[in-house]
């Protein structure tokens, strides 16, 4: 039975969402829209500026990507992750689940409470490619010659986001209930071709909010999978695709991967310590 969700989506006209959840849709039009770049010899960005990636080998990054829906280990230098941090721990947030609600500062927030009592599991910052360091890891060279190659073409869209996750006692239904529902296994249909690129800008473990994913899951998943909800039950991704498979991407600031959000993924809820993640998505 096709969800509710999927349906509200088809009538008002988002096929991507519905047909995007389909590899073969994916790689046919990657392969076209590739084909019509070439047709068009469109000129593909040159990004002259010097990266921020020297060591990156994007062929085999690109190919990592491909078996394994990531690749982690494009890690930020420590001065990128420096001024990312200093800009957000100065920037108003707003919450999650009142993005036009009155906006608080990060030192504001104690155990996942505002100082006017509201809970939040996340703060968002507005615009975060304001800040210049934010801006040259979005046109960095090596990272768009990845995304190039993966997506087969260009993207048409970049959505960048800047959010904290913050630690506290907060229970899983509570979160859910704030729009914290990352916290469960689902997959993304970002549209009919996508990749997204994050980066910890705080040292990162399970007990602080690391992303949670499952291995080559962006392959192949059953249709019951496909035409129902994108969100999962652990049981019914482990039994889909082996806990063997589960990875936990752990490590300190600048901690950078590559991932096909195909995949089943989530995010560890924040218990001991707090996240400051930025995620840039690069969207048909």
């Amino acid at each position: 039975m096709i969800a509710g969700g999927i349906i509200s989506r088809v009538k008002s006209k988002d096929l991507a969402y519905l047909l995007g959840r389909f590899r073969m849709v994916r790689l046919a039009y990657s392969s076209a829209r590739g084909a019509t770049e070439l047709f068009k010899r469109k000129p593909v960005g040159s990004w002259s500026m010097p990266t921020v990636f020297p060591d990156a080998m994007v062929p085999e990054i690109v190919q990592t990507i491909r078996d394994e829906a990531v690749f982690v280990g494009l890690n930020l230098p420590k001065y990128l992750v420096d001024q990312i941090l200093e800009f957000a721990l100065s920037q108003p947030l707003h919450a999650i689940y009142d993005p036009t609600g009155p906006t608080f500062l990060y030192s504001e927030i104690k155990d996942g409470v505002a100082a006017d009592g509201r809970k939040m599991p996340i703060g968002g910052i507005t615009k975060p490619e304001r800040c210049g360091a934010v801006q040259k890891v979005i046109e960095d060279p090596i990272l768009r010659s990845i995304v190039r190659k993966y997506l087969g073409h260009e993207p048409r869209k970049i959505i960048t986001i800047l959010d904290w996750s913050f630690a506290s006692s907060m229970n899983d239904e509570e979160r859910r209930n704030l729009k914290h529902g990352v916290i469960d296994y689902h997959y993304d249909v970002g549209g009919y071709s996508f990749v997204y690129a994050s980066f910890y800008i705080t040292d990162t473990n399970r007990f602080s909010g690391a992303h949670v994913m499952m291995k080559r899951s962006h392959k192949w998943k059953p249709l019951k999978m496909l035409l129902g909800s994108a969100r999962a039950t652990p049981e019914a991704v482990y039994k889909q695709f082996g806990r063997e498979n589960e990875l936990t991407i752990e490590g300190p600031a600048g901690t950078g991967f590559v991932q096909d959000t195909s995949c089943y993924h989530r995010a560890s809820a924040p218990t001991r310590g707090d996240r400051l993640m930025l995620a840039i998505r690069f969207i048909n």
